[in-house]
């Protein structure tokens, strides 16, 4: 008798907290659907992206690599044509049906997924604007007044059933309807939300309570936190100090009730697909390709390498699933998702389709299948920031070893060894989680660097890095 293959659903969200999991334990996460889901599989809490800004995290989410190693270092580098290596090629090669609706983003000229449809925004709603009359005080609405002025908060001009949300989840239903029963489906939903802007629909733009979120109001001008990147950089995009404690207050309130509508949207899904009978024989992977400042640490948006902006929710639930009561805390990367999902449905042992060496991240299949957790590798991630025109060439790179962290400007040649090291960070998660005291020039902590630096350049020496390929159409500033 022929056994069917297991689906695959890949949910996926842009510039997602980790914090904002009700599973997490936060008063202000609200998240019950997609709680259920990840209480009944194995959740991670320690997953970091392979790059905090969007198309080289996805990118190197697609292909299993590290953003260093296929030249995806920020949002205007393109992905090679030529030899892309997209593992969802696999599920396609083994008969699988391959599709993607929503935000996609990974710049390359070829498709990652056989069908490609759905968008992340709307025609409603700009970054930076409306596109149709609100009234901005019943919308309780946050532009942002600096450089690039973006949308930090407001209510979407709409009902739930009309955000792009909804609507791709409708075209997806759609193309699991009409697909091929007698094949397995590999079905990805990839929203836009909670990315700016974060325009969340009623009543979920008032359902959290400010009062409750209990993160600091940083202030860049006066954080001992901020290195040279974040005060020159980060904080110049979107830095706390053009904003007020009441707008920061109404961001973080649209934020947290803009990704409850995003478990609103989900859960709609996974009941319909659960009344189609499509569920019992499917895998659900969940994942978001970085997370976000909300006034912590002195700005908005993403690039840095705090845990707000880098650790994200990953889980995994479904058929061959071992359900972990606790949540596994050693660190690993998100870059795993594919090579696990690859092995949990057994196409590495598939003649002819066998997961190159080339594929850098490992598959987390035995820990979902119930084995006990393996110490494992440290994990890192890169970026560059030329995408703003700022080091234009020089990759940032962390490493979380253990209890450890370090961020710096690295390259294999050494340099960026002795240079910029006012723009070195260093914790100790366990001793300081709010990553509030920069160790980095402390003495006591030199031998922990030399190691953490030693091991950067051991991970950088074990693979052929690639020189990013520059889209010269992207004449803007503007980050994704």
């Amino acid at each position: 008798m022929t056994v069917r293959r297991r689906n695959i659903l890949w949910l996926m969200t842009d510039e997602q907290r980790a914090d904002s999991m009700g599973y997490e334990g936060h008063p202000w996460a609200h998240t019950p659907n997609l709680d259920r889901v990840a209480r009944a599989g194995v959740r991670f809490a320690s997953a970091y992206t392979p790059s905090p800004v969007c198309v080289s995290a996805r990118a190197c989410m697609l292909t299993g690599r590290a953003g260093s190693s296929i030249g995806m270092l920020n949002n205007h580098h393109i992905l090679d044509p030529d030899d892309p290596g997209f593992l969802t090629w696999r599920f396609a090669a083994a008969g699988y049906q391959v599709a993607s609706f929503g935000k996609h983003h990974y710049q390359c000229a070829r498709r990652a997924f056989d069908v490609e449809a759905g968008s992340g925004l709307g025609e409603r709603v700009h970054p930076f604007y409306y596109k149709v009359p609100v009234d901005a005080e019943a919308a309780g609405v946050v532009r942002y007044s600096g450089p690039f002025p973006w949308l930090f908060a407001g209510r979407f001009p709409g009902e739930v059933a009309d955000t792009p949300e909804m609507r791709n989840v409708d075209l997806a239903l759609d193309w699991v309807r009409r697909r091929d029963p007698g094949r397995p489906f590999f079905l990805r939903l990839s929203f836009l939300a909670p990315h700016t802007p974060v325009v969340t629909p009623a009543p979920f733009d008032t359902l959290v309570d400010p009062d409750c979120i209990d993160l600091p109001i940083d202030r860049l001008e006066v954080g001992q936190f901020a290195t040279a990147t974040h005060r020159e950089h980060l904080g110049d995009i979107a830095g706390t100090q053009r904003m007020t404690d009441e707008e920061i207050r109404r961001a973080r309130q649209c934020y947290y009730g803009y990704v409850a509508c995003v478990d609103n949207v989900f859960g709609q899904l996974l009941d319909e697909l659960r009344n189609m009978g499509e569920l019992d024989n499917t895998i659900i992977a969940y994942v978001s390709d970085h997370g976000t400042h909300l006034g912590d640490h002195g700005f908005f948006q993403k690039q840095s390498f705090w845990e707000a902006s880098v650790r994200v929710p990953m889980f995994f639930s479904g058929p061959g699933i071992q359900k972990r009561e606790e949540a596994v805390t050693s660190p690993v990367n998100a870059g795993s998702l594919l090579p696990t999902l690859l092995d949990l449905v057994g196409l590495p042992a598939v003649a002819g389709l066998d997961v190159p060496e080339l594929v850098e991240f490992p598959s987390l299949a035995s820990t979902l299948r119930g084995d006990a957790v393996d110490e494992l590798s440290p994990v890192f991630s890169e970026i560059d920031f030329g995408v703003w025109c700022y080091r234009d060439g020089d990759r940032y790179v962390m490493i979380r070893d253990r209890d450890w962290k370090l961020a710096l400007y690295r390259d294999p040649g050494g340099r960026g060894q002795g240079a910029g090291a006012e723009d070195r960070m260093l914790f100790n998660l366990a001793d300081d989680p709010g990553e509030c005291c920069n160790l980095a020039a402390d003495p006591a902590c030199a031998s922990a660097v030399a190691s953490l630096v030693d091991k950067i350049d051991t991970w950088d020496h074990s693979r052929q890095l690639k020189a990013p390929t520059v889209d010269k159409t992207k004449q803007s500033r503007r980050a994704s």
